[in-house]
């Protein structure tokens, strides 16, 4: 899902193209881009944090602390968004 708001986004050879490729967004009639309330990139990063420190969390404490289990973990949260 893609949030048309900025106005590179809106412009009319940009939501063409995303149509043309089957890319599904919002609109800037549904998606206020200067909404901070509403803007996702304002909160992904927390969003990503929690869900990463969870599934940390999961790990034996011996795993928990390689850098190779934070990479798998990281992929996943952003694969299964």
């Amino acid at each position: 899902m893609c949030f048309i708001g900025s106005p590179c986004m809106r412009a009319n050879k940009t939501q063409h193209l995303l149509q043309d490729n089957d890319v599904k967004f919002w609109g800037s009639d549904i998606w206020p881009g200067n909404s901070p309330d509403l803007n996702v990139a304002e909160c992904i990063g927390s969003i990503i944090k929690g869900e990463v420190e969870t599934e940390m969390l999961s790990e034996t404490e011996y795993n928990r602390y390689h850098e190779d289990t934070l990479k798998m973990h990281i992929e996943n949260v952003l694969t299964s968004m």
